[in-house]
């Protein structure tokens, strides 16, 4: 039966993870870890009938290096209404999670609580996403302990919580991640073929040591996360990608032309960059995030403004 409004139905839940691949082989740069990792992730839990237990992501990485924009995409290839859709959560600390205070985290945890059971209630293929996970208060996910851990439904809990997913985005371990990324590139080892264990062990590391959401989380000892995923510094090559890549979006809505070209501009949206560390310059220190600002700034200062004819005196 079709529904008219949302329900956990094919045509709401369309789970489509040929969608979410082709989004990113086209849009994600740089990632391949990342990529791999998520895809087949994502792809097994969903087409296993009983998986064990939730599915449990750790997204790290230095800021501008693609999680939220992998977030955004896996959400719009599993629910045809994305973030809109009400089998989906996002929770960002410094928005969601404020306050440190007893009170505070009493409310935030009910409503994770709540949040949680009636979303899966509705639909077992539920998402749940924590961004700003290093700026959480300490403790406050333990609160996701039961639904992420190994269990089957009860009487007395009836909801199952086995293909739920949940997603970590956090700049933890993003220096862990830059200085391992930097020592195979100068030993001349492709990004494909970065030893994943070396960057798992890593992160796990960082982000029970370090103060955050996932500071001596239970989850952590208890092994509930699937999945620790790098996201590696990008490289001058990805950020010119970047660039080109807004410019195509930018003449595709405006009309004006510009005094350089595209190459030109690109380079010198290039030199706004700031690059890493100083011994190599061989990273964006913000990845792709002020792309689109420094492109603005270089575009405005290019436009041709078209004049208006004179107006013939007869």
């Amino acid at each position: 039966m079709f529904c008219v409004l949302e329900c956990c139905s094919k045509y709401w839940v369309p789970n489509n993870m040929t969608e979410l691949d082709l989004r990113l082989k086209e849009q994600l740069m740089g990632q391949p870890l990342a990529h791999d990792l998520i895809f087949k992730s994502i792809s097994s839990h969903i087409n296993t009938e009983h998986p064990s237990k939730a599915l449990v992501l750790s997204l790290h990485g230095s800021t501008g290096t693609g999680k939220n924009f992998v977030a955004k995409h896996i959400v719009e290839s599993l629910y045809r209404k994305g973030y809109k859709s009400k089998y989906a959560r996002l929770y960002v600390a410094s928005r969601d999670f404020m306050h440190q205070d007893e009170e505070h985290l009493k409310q935030y945890k009910d409503r994770i609580k709540h949040d949680i059971e009636r979303a899966t209630s509705g639909c077992q293929y539920a998402t749940f996403i924590f961004d700003e996970v290093d700026k959480m208060p300490m403790k406050l996910l333990e609160t996701i302990l039961f639904y992420i851990d190994f269990h089957t439904p009860t009487y007395a809990q009836p909801i199952d919580f086995r293909k739920t997913i949940f997603i970590f985005l956090s700049n933890t371990g993003g220096k862990e991640i830059n200085t391992i990324a930097h020592n195979n590139h100068f030993a001349s080892i492709e990004r494909n073929n970065y030893n994943i264990t070396e960057f798992q062990r890593a992160l796990a590391n960082a982000a029970f040591s370090e103060p955050g959401g996932l500071w001596h989380a239970s989850l952590i000892n208890r092994h509930l996360v699937t999945f620790f995923v790098p996201f590696l510094p990008l490289e001058r090559s990805h950020i010119r990608t970047c660039i080109q890549r807004q410019l195509e979006l930018i003449h595709k809505k405006d009309k004006y032309q510009y005094i350089l070209s595209d190459n030109d501009i690109t380079d010198r949206v290039l030199d706004l960059i700031e690059f890493s560390p100083p011994n190599s310059l061989l990273y964006s220190v913000s990845g792709c995030k002020k792309v689109q600002q420094k492109l603005d700034f270089i575009l405005e200062s290019n436009r041709v403004i078209p004049t208006k004819k004179p107006i013939e005196e007869f």
